[in-house]
């Protein structure tokens, strides 16, 4: 037992250990300059300049795009939903004008104007609930979430 340990530790000491050399690959002149280490005793890694967040696709701007929305008080905190086929930031400027109006054209202008609550920017109270465009199945989603 005692002679089979020996042998692996006399294994493991003649073998060199290789070090470890990262690049970042900009182009193909890098790969050349590596190859000129290969016959050194390092190992070498490439690191990419791009990250995978970067490959990743994101989700677009929630006020340029169209769907179900909520729009809540700021006073009592009550969300009112609603669809648009507009862009959010266009269908919030119309709640706003309808408020400074005293239009009862929306009913979360009416909520504002009856219960003399507040009303805020956009980034505060404006939340796009489901991106969809303006169809058949808007109807459908825009019961969807307010039965949620």
């Amino acid at each position: 037992m005692d002679c089979c340990l020996s042998r692996k530790r006399q294994i493991r000491n003649n073998t060199k250990r290789k070090k470890r050399i990262i690049f970042t690959y900009h182009s193909p002149l890098i790969r050349k300059l590596t190859n000129r280490f290969k016959q050194t005793n390092f190992n070498i890694a490439f690191k990419s300049t791009s990250t995978i967040y970067q490959l990743l696709p994101h989700k677009s701007d929630n006020t340029n795009t169209s769907g179900i929305y909520g729009i809540k008080c700021n006073t009592c905190d009550m969300v009112y939903i609603g669809q648009s086929g507009k862009p959010l930031t266009t269908r919030h400027q119309e709640h706003t004008r309808y408020i400074r109006t005293n239009n009862p054209n929306s009913a979360y202008a009416m909520h504002i104007l009856n219960n003399k609550h507040e009303y805020g920017t956009e980034n505060e109270t404006l939340k796009l609930l489901k991106p969809c465009n303006k169809d058949l199945k808007i109807n459908c989603w825009e019961s969807f979430c307010i039965q949620i």
